[in-house]
């Protein structure tokens, strides 16, 4: 009975879709396509909950830079503040050493969590943090907030 058992695990083949059709991969690739398949719908959901637009959203209209970062209710004084506060945090990012630049970048513009940097960069999450607050402090003085 294990041997028929022991055959049937050995013989158990993996598809994944593409283009609407399915192909037979290995286990490694399937289990690699599903577990990126499960991060992407949480991240659509997650999103979803916070009410943010989605990618979906957003290439099925037309919509102006405005409409996607919201903010309808500022008037054009308070528009005119937000891009002032914009351009002076980004002329501040622009006196941190490029290893710094990169960081903020990869956490606060394109949404990796400090493990995920962390791992990239092959350091502790601890020395991480550091950076960032360190980073980010210069940046506050840079502004004289």
């Amino acid at each position: 009975m294990k041997e028929s058992e022991e055959k049937s695990k050995e013989q158990k083949r993996y598809y994944i879709p593409v283009d609407g059709k399915y192909y037979e991969t290995t286990k490694e690739i399937y289990e690699v396509y599903y577990q990126m398949d499960r991060r992407e719908r949480y991240l659509e959901e997650r999103d979803i909950k916070k009410g943010v637009k989605t990618f979906s959203d957003i290439s099925s209209f037309s919509y102006t830079a405005d409409e996607i970062i919201g903010d309808d209710e500022l008037d054009v004084s308070d528009k005119a503040i937000k891009n002032i506060y914009i351009e002076a945090v980004l002329e501040a990012l622009s006196y941190l050493d490029e290893e710094d630049q990169s960081l903020i970048q990869e956490l606060f513009f394109y949404g990796k969590t400090e493990r995920e940097v962390a791992n990239d960069l092959v350091i502790s999450k601890t020395a991480l943090h550091f950076r960032k607050n360190r980073a980010l402090e210069r940046i506050r003085n840079q502004l004289n907030f």
